[in-house]
């Protein structure tokens, strides 16, 4: 009968939010309240898939159902991006028939970093995957370090060591902060039947490091000892050792190259996901037929009208310098004349802050290059853009300022040249495409 009654009021819940557009973790934090531990009691698939981390969370998340899906499956997910305990529950709770079971062939969930621990308190996962650890909402998170001993305590949850729990960890074998979380609880010589690692195949040889102003992967997560790279890829990515405990980068088991015409980030979603389908008996060229002709639906970039020029939107978290340096090192690598709008109107959708120290985390000095040909820096933080670029090697010359968002396109159609590519969150997103739909 408790079963019952949490579906239904969670059901009744999620339908009369869809109706006004708001739903997807209330139902579940009014369920959790009524039923506490009602989760265990829900009669769940084989096949769980937790996907984790700072960057990737939502494009990996899609891959991963659309490739599950394109192999016939029936999947269960939280598209509507509700990843911490409540948005859990409501997904559950709404797609369990009314005696508990999820009659799905397999569930995705998307999964804050910071609440994966009570998650897998309620719901142990099979597959659990790690996309990165990098610096993201100082306010809410503090430093990754932090974040990586949440999860460590998340994956403690599921069991006596990552063997005896039975659950299959997928971690980013250029990240040492994700790798150091099997080394912390297998041991160097630990079970790697639970483990599979994917990641960037490099061999070193003309790749420029993109690690901002700071150098995160100095000390060895393990032992604080110093760390070497014999490359990075991107921030603190690459080929590492540590000088003490010998810890150091895992061959992949999954490993994609870079592309000229894929952001890196992407490139880092699709080796997640061939990983996480290994993980699960897909066969790699399932995959690729699956990956070869998708797009994402999560709203992440979007074209913008500005005449006959090119345009594009690109969201990149604030508070995440790791997000727009991969961007801001795309659009560089294009070669192409282009004007990259920076557009901080708002820092979050979830929480009030005005902090914006996480603006000096952003290597900037990438705009430096011949090919921009203009930056436009606009919004209620526009001063403090000015600030940070002063204080970079962008030529103040080519930089325009806009505080009023009402004169962007004026502004930009006006006085700057190329394709444009307009950088932001999604707290600011709907302002922007008001000016440039």
């Amino acid at each position: 009968m408790k079963v019952f009654s949490a579906v239904f009021i969670c059901k009744l819940l999620y339908f009369i939010g869809k109706c006004v557009g708001k739903g997807s973790s209330l139902p579940g934090k009014v369920v959790l309240c009524l039923f506490p531990g009602v989760l265990g009691r829900l009669s769940l698939p084989e096949t769980i898939i937790a996907v984790t981390g700072s960057n990737g969370k939502t494009s990996t998340t899609e891959m991963i159902v659309h490739v599950l899906k394109s192999c016939g499956k029936t999947v269960a997910w939280n598209y509507e991006g509700s990843n911490q305990t409540e948005g859990i529950a409501t997904l559950l709770l709404r797609c369990a028939t009314f005696n508990g079971k999820i009659k799905y062939d397999a569930v995705v969930m998307e999964c804050d970093e910071r609440y994966a621990k009570n998650i897998f308190s309620n719901v142990k996962p099979s597959v659990l995957l790690v996309t990165n650890l990098c610096r993201d909402q100082l306010t809410r998170n503090g430093h990754h370090e932090f974040v990586a001993d949440c999860l460590r305590a998340a994956v403690d949850v599921l069991g006596d060591g990552v063997a005896a729990s039975g659950v299959q960890l997928v971690l980013n074998a250029d990240d040492p902060y994700v790798s150091a979380l099997a080394y912390s609880l297998q041991g160097a010589q630990g079970d790697g039947s639970s483990v599979l690692y994917f990641g960037v195949s490099s061999s070193g040889d003309g790749v420029s490091p993109v690690a901002g102003m700071y150098d995160d992967g100095a000390f060895c997560p393990v032992c604080k000892a110093r760390m070497t790279y014999s490359y990075c890829i991107i921030g603190h990515f690459g080929d590492y050792k540590c000088s003490g405990c010998g810890f150091e980068r895992n061959k992949p088991d999954v490993s994609l190259a870079t592309q000229e015409n894929r952001p890196l980030v992407f490139i880092y979603n699709m080796c997640a996901t061939g990983a996480v389908a290994k993980a699960v008996g897909i066969e790699a060229s399932d995959v690729e037929n699956a990956l070869r002709n998708f797009e994402a639906k999560s709203g992440r970039t979007a074209p913008l009208a500005l005449g006959e020029r090119n345009g594009m939107l690109l969201i990149s978290k604030h508070e995440n310098s790791f997000a727009y340096n991969n961007s801001l090192s795309w659009i560089v690598s294009r070669k192409s004349p282009c004007t990259v709008i920076i557009l901080v109107d708002s820092i979050s959708r979830k929480y009030y802050t005005s902090e914006t120290s996480w603006l000096w985390d952003i290597d900037f000095d990438l705009l430096s290059d011949d090919c921009v040909k203009n930056v436009v820096l606009a919004g209620r933080y526009v001063n403090e853009l000015a600030a940070r670029f002063v204080m970079s090697e962008v030529s103040f010359n080519k930089v325009g300022l806009v505080a009023d968002l009402s004169d962007l396109r004026n502004f930009t159609e006006k006085n700057t040249t190329g394709d444009v590519f307009v950088m932001t969150c999604f707290s600011d997103k709907a302002k922007l495409l008001k000016e440039f739909g």
